[in-house]
């Protein structure tokens, strides 16, 4: 068979497969906001500069056959057969070409970096999935005068009030919006929730810790509209307020305490990276107007010209605090422009870095005048603040060709976005521009920022946005559940002068908001996530809030404000807030991960939220939770029972406990105290008292190995010589007054049936002597063994709880060559606490913490209960 007809059999077989797959585009798997911003950041700009070249249609010769330009094309393939196997990385050609580990190497003018590998293994991992059309067909040119009517981008307004069937409910604009769409859907919001509920509800979102008990029960005897208010009034103005909210802020930021992986050798942190968290803290507790607080964040140098008070200076961390991409400008760069035109206004400006984008009005000039405002400032460091931008060298960038820095093309001009400042954009001419960027951002007239800011808050407050994307407000993001009250809160958000806390209030006034998590009505099947607001969805605690939580019941809560960050993971465990955490971008605590921190090396939209097995382990089995019990329990102090389970109830969840709780509480107590008898195995020595048939002076081996129990480190030990005991056996010390006693303490009353074999192996010595001695009855059974093994078993031998039995070996005469091997086996009828049956060997261990009291596990009982981790 000649080579052209291979070729000609393979595109038969190309095309075959290509006919037998779907063609329409909508047929194609569904694709997630989080997967969509995956391909269009890490995925789409290494196909465009690295694969297109010679294996798109823009091709003048399709290498091999085989395009990469339509999902379709990649998972058929060419002339190699199948391109890639979606969820199979392993058994995908592409990865292997790339991975340079065939015949194939792919691209041919030298290998990927590692961290791109990684991102297409990743990608066809999750699946691969991927929006682009089967046709791949020539793209045309963006309409942006179309795509400006798009909803995000036309002007907020104050729609009319829509009449409404009940009247009373509403307290607010906001909920007159809601209900007339809940009545038009045949929907009727919850009752309002009761005082105490609101006040918790209150506290976690406000100031991010829970009421105290006295709070709570002021607020249940309050009815008025006024209290409330005033309620809403004194968390707003507590200092805690700013604490809670910077940290909502800060994942916008993609704050972290390093650098990321910046090469060996390199200084990986962020020593004065705290300076901008107290920025934030403090411009939430001063409420200062959003708009100068990021202007501030973008060009504090020029707000006002050559400003140099550090304090404000220090919020430029926003710019600078990101990943350093070792050193990589042309990242550094992206990385900037995507936190600033996301975490803003919502727009994926960095999907036009090596094309124009595909579905919003961002046109590639657009991105590389935003890249020339950037690659126009310099970070100088030193004094007055190392967080700073200052303009360096101002000078117009030229597009990056497919997003190559070494292939450019026309020049552009320091602008803002085409789509938002006209046709003919005016050009920045002050320095670098970040100043008249910021003014652009930060304008009453920019139909988006306000939006997705009062969009984040309705996000942090409710638990979800009214835009689900709340950093992608694109023709590709579903349209706000309620665009009504969208748009009012964005004008509102304005006329208060761009307050964040009049903002907070307003919707934290509403009816909405006030709604109990039990609905009134069943809840209906075309609106099961709660997007019309027929109640108020319940939420779970942050990893911030329930650490928080949870030192603020033990009574070990820190009230500082600021300061440098702490490790939170470690021992021993800071108490400051949760806040102020030490973020390692490179090397995050797998506690953080677990309980769905954000991730730090790149502006985070909103929180994912999982709940997995690893969650309740850390609450049942962490150190750091465990540490908090002990001191709850301990703060419960003294007093009756019941005082201190009602005292710990106050503690934990700011209320009193039911009759039933306090009784239960107090069964648990008691039941505790019970099952902490000992019923483990004791390692010691002594003497048998021949005469009362008991061990005297019983006392614990004092050193352990990592493998046996013995008198000191090494043997003879000057004091117990060769006593020794090991799993199954051990060796016996040098005198009666040092026979091992591995002693068992019956945890239940019932009847004892043992096993075991006393063995001496050596035909050197006079053997060994073991005995079982109770502690009740006395001996129970001696043996000898010399050169042989007897069997040293009682069986149906009658025990109370906390006995003790002691199995025992001494020496006989001779103090040499006594090493025994005894393995024991103990079974109890009836079972204690569900446990039947003890064994020498696999109970054997070293030293361990004492158990927990009682009221202790009560503590943590309490620490872990859904009451005390969800919001309500």
């Amino acid at each position: 068979m000649t080579h052209r007809s291979t070729i000609w059999l393979a595109a038969l077989a190309t095309f075959a497969s290509l006919a037998a797959l779907p063609a329409r585009s909508e047929e194609k798997p569904p694709i997630s906001p989080e997967q969509l911003e995956f391909f269009e950041k890490k995925i789409r700009p290494v196909l465009v500069q690295h694969c297109y070249e010679c294996h798109s249609a823009e091709s003048k010769q399709v290498k091999s056959n085989y395009r990469l330009d339509s999902r379709l094309a990649m998972v058929v393939g060419g002339e190699i057969g199948a391109g890639l196997k979606p969820g199979d990385p392993e058994n995908s050609p592409v990865i292997h070409a790339v991975r340079y580990s065939g015949d194939i190497k792919m691209p041919p003018g030298g290998k990927l970096p590692a961290e791109k590998i990684a991102d297409l293994e990743t990608w066809v991992k999750m699946g691969a999935p991927d929006p682009r059309d089967g046709a791949a067909a020539a793209k045309p040119k963006i309409d942006i005068a179309a795509l400006r009517k798009h909803w995000s981008l036309q002007p907020p307004a104050i729609a009319p009030l829509p009449p409404v069937k009940d009247a009373a409910w509403p307290r607010s604009e906001i909920d007159r919006y809601i209900l007339a769409r809940l009545e038009f859907k045949g929907l009727a919001p919850a009752a309002e929730a009761d005082r105490v509920t609101l006040l918790r509800r209150l506290s976690f979102d406000l100031i991010g810790v829970p009421p105290t008990f006295e709070e709570m029960q002021v607020a249940a005897g309050e009815t008025s509209d006024l209290s409330y208010e005033a309620t809403v009034d004194r968390l707003l103005a507590d200092p805690r307020f700013g604490e809670r909210w910077a940290r909502y802020w800060l994942d916008v930021a993609r704050f972290a305490d390093t650098k990321g992986y910046v090469g060996v050798g390199v200084d990986r942190t962020y020593p004065d990276a705290f300076k901008y968290r107290e920025f934030v803290i403090r411009a939430f507790n001063s409420d200062l107007p959003y708009d100068q607080f990021l202007k501030l964040q973008l060009a504090a140098d020029q707000f006002p010209a050559g400003n140099t008070n550090p304090e404000t200076l220090a919020a430029m961390g926003f710019m600078t605090l990101g990943r350093r991409f070792i050193n990589n400008q042309t990242e550094i760069i992206d990385d900037r422009i995507d936190v600033l035109t996301r975490g803003t206004m919502g727009l994926t400006v960095t999907c036009a870095r090596c094309h124009d984008h595909k579905y919003d009005p961002i046109t590639a000039k657009d991105y590389y005048a935003l890249y020339g405002v950037f690659a126009s400032s310099a970070e100088p460091g030193g004094a007055p603040s190392p967080l700073r931008l200052v303009d360096s060298n101002p000078h117009n960038e030229r597009v990056f060709i497919r997003g190559n820095p070494g292939n450019r093309g026309d020049e552009v001009p320091r602008r803002f976005l085409q789509v938002l400042a006209g046709d003919s954009p005016p050009l920045f001419k002050e320095g670098s521009g970040r100043k008249e960027l910021a003014e652009a951002i930060a304008s009453p007239t920019n139909p988006l920022t306000a939006r997705v800011f009062a969009n984040r808050v309705w996000d942090h407050l409710f638990g979800i946005g009214l835009v689900r994307t709340p950093s992608d407000f694109g023709t590709r993001a579903d349209p706000p559940a309620h665009p009504d009250v969208l748009d009012f809160l964005a004008v509102k958000f304005v006329d208060d002068g761009w307050s964040l806390k009049q903002l907070v209030k307003r919707i934290v006034l509403s009816a909405a908001y006030r709604q109990s998590s039990t609905p009134r009505i069943k809840p209906p099947d075309f609106d099961p996530d709660n997007t019309l607001i027929w109640k108020k969805s319940r939420k779970r605690l942050d990893f911030e809030a329930l650490r928080d939580s949870l030192l603020a019941a033990s009574g070990a809560l820190d009230p500082e404000i600021g300061g440098g960050s702490v490790k939170v993971a470690e021992a021993p465990f800071p108490r400051r807030r949760t806040l102020y955490a030490f973020i390692d971008r490179q090397n995050l605590p797998g506690l953080m991960r677990t309980f769905d921190f954000a991730n730090p090396d790149t502006h985070a939209p909103r929180r994912f939220e999982t709940t997995v097995p690893q969650q309740a382990l850390y609450l049942m089995n962490g150190p750091f939770l465990f540490e908090q019990a002990e001191r709850l329990a301990a703060r419960a102090g003294e007093g009756s029972e019941s005082e201190r389970v009602r005292r710990m109830f106050q503690f934990a969840l700011s209320r009193q406990p039911s009759d039933d709780e306090l009784a239960l509480a107090l069964e648990f107590v008691a039941r505790g105290s019970e099952s902490l008898a000992p019923s483990s195995w004791v390692n010691g020595y002594g003497e048998y008292d021949a005469s009362a048939q008991r061990i005297r002076n019983f006392q614990k081996l004092p050193h352990w190995t990592g493998a046996a129990w013995q008198g000191g480190p090494k043997l003879p030990d000057p004091t117990l010589g060769w006593s020794l005991l090991l799993p199954g056996g051990g060796h016996a010390g040098n005198d009666q007054a040092h026979a091992t006693v591995r002693r068992w303490v019956a945890p239940a009353a019932g009847k004892i049936t043992t096993k075991g074999k006393l063995k001496h192996s050596t035909d050197q010595g006079d053997g060994v002597r073991g005995r079982i001695v109770s502690s009740r009855s006395g001996l129970a059974g001696e043996w000898i063994a010399k050169t042989s093994s007897a069997e040293a078993a009682v069986s149906d031998f009658a025990v109370e709880a906390g006995d003790t039995i002691d199995f025992v070996v001494d020496c006989r005469g001779e103090s040499s060559f006594d090493s025994f091997v005894w393995t024991i086996e103990i079974r109890l009828d009836p079972p204690a606490a569900g446990r039947a049956k003890w064994q020498s060997v696999s109970d054997f261990a070293g030293p361990g913490p004492a158990p927990p009291s009682p009221w202790t596990r009560f503590a943590q009982a309490l620490l872990m209960s859904n009451e005390f981790t969800f919001v309500d």
